[in-house]
């Protein structure tokens, strides 16, 4: 009898363990890609055109180190758009873990133009943005490298524009490994 008192209370003892709340851990993972994309722009009859756009995004998400956690976190992008233009958008990403290895990230945010094309008034709007790609969770550190596709669509309300564009994100790690790689070369 009391050896299964005494089981009995071990067992209550650990379930008890296991329902106590735990501290939630929020690791980071942050990013930097260069970003290379086409669209068109749609809106008042002289803006209709095909634009070419060149940037750089950065971001961070937070979540659980495992490639199976849904992550969020703020993002803040820079691009040009045909070498014209240059606008910046903050706001925030989703990461869905629809595969460990390929997740898509939901962005929204505002955007802005920070140097308008000549005799144009500063834009500003909404932004959305779905990407897909390769995204690496690194255990040890706090970058992990990406890389993929992306669509975007930003809608400047006082213009009454909008543009999608659809494009390719690649890692600058990634992209510096060469100038690393002959560097070491050099060196040795």
């Amino acid at each position: 009898m009391a050896r299964s008192r005494t089981i009995f209370a071990a067992a209550l003892g650990l379930a008890l363990a296991q329902a106590a709340p735990r501290p939630a851990h929020a690791y980071p993972q942050w990013t930097a890609n260069a970003t290379m994309g086409f669209g068109r722009v749609f809106g008042p009859a002289p803006r209709r055109e095909w634009v070419f756009t060149m940037g750089l995004r950065g971001d961070v998400t937070f979540g659980r180190r495992t490639p199976f956690a849904w992550r969020a976190g703020p993002f803040l992008a820079f691009r040009t758009d045909d070498f014209v233009s240059m606008s910046a958008a903050a706001g925030a990403v989703l990461q869905v873990p629809v595969s460990p290895t390929f997740p898509m990230v939901f962005s929204l945010g505002g955007v802005s133009d920070v140097l308008p094309e000549t005799q144009r008034a500063r834009r500003y709007g909404v932004l959305g943005r779905l990407w897909w790609g390769s995204r690496s969770l690194n255990y040890h550190r706090d970058y992990g490298m990406s890389v993929g596709l992306w669509c975007e669509i930003r809608h400047f309300t006082n213009e009454g524009s909008t543009d999608v564009v659809l494009g390719v994100d690649g890692d600058l790690a990634f992209m510096s490994l060469p100038v690393v790689m002959l560097y070491e070369a050099i060196r040795r």
